[in-house]
C-alpha cells in the first residue's frame, strides 16, 4: 500500500510499516545484545494424550536448555512451559523461583509440575517447549560454582 494510505490508517506507525515492508531498516545491528531467555521445543509426529509420555518428552528439552546455560555460565529464576495442541491453540505456564535454579533436576521438576497442571487434555498435544528466563550470570557461590549436567 502507498505511504499515504498506511499513514491515514495507522498514524505515525504507517511510516514504519511502509519502510519495514520494503526491507528498509536503518537501525544499527546489535549482535551482542544480552539474551533474555533460553529455550527449546519439539513438535511431535502424532498427538500426545498421556501425561507420563509428555513428561518424558520434557527431559531432552530441559537438558538442551540446561546445557546451553551451563556453557554460557548463566542460570535463571523463571521456568516456562509451552504447550501447543493439535488445533494450534497454545498455552504457557510459568513459575518464578525466589532464587536462581541450581541444577537441572530442579528445572525439570518445575516444568513437569507445570505440565501436570494442564492435564487431563481433551485434544492432543502437538508441541512442548521449555524456556528458562530471568537470566543472570552464575556466581561462584551458586550451586557450588558448578552447574550439573544431566
Amino acid at each position: 500500500m502507498p505511504l499515504e494510505f498506511l499513514q491515514a490508517h495507522f498514524g505515525k506507525s504507517g511510516g514504519w510499516y511502509y519502510r519495514i515492508s520494503r526491507g528498509i531498516d536503518e537501525r544499527p545491528v546489535q549482535p551482542d545484545r544480552q539474551r533474555k531467555s533460553v529455550g527449546a521445543e519439539d513438535t511431535f509426529v502424532s498427538d500426545m494424550f498421556d501425561l507420563e509420555a509428555a513428561k518424558a518428552e520434557l527431559t531432552p528439552l530441559a537438558e538442551t536448555v540446561w546445557q546451553h546455560c551451563h556453557a554460557k555460565q548463566i542460570t535463571g529464576r523463571t521456568v516456562t512451559l509451552k504447550v501447543k495442541f493439535a488445533d494450534f491453540q497454545q498455552v504457557t505456564r510459568s513459575r518464578t523461583l525466589s532464587r536462581p535454579i541450581g541444577n537441572p533436576d530442579e528445572m525439570l521438576d518445575a516444568v513437569r509440575d507445570l505440565l501436570a497442571g494442564t492435564f487431563p487434555v481433551t485434544k492432543g498435544i502437538r508441541l512442548l517447549g521449555v524456556t528458562l528466563s530471568s537470566l543472570e550470570e552464575e556466581h561462584a557461590g551458586a550451586a557450588g560454582g558448578q552447574l550439573a549436567l544431566f
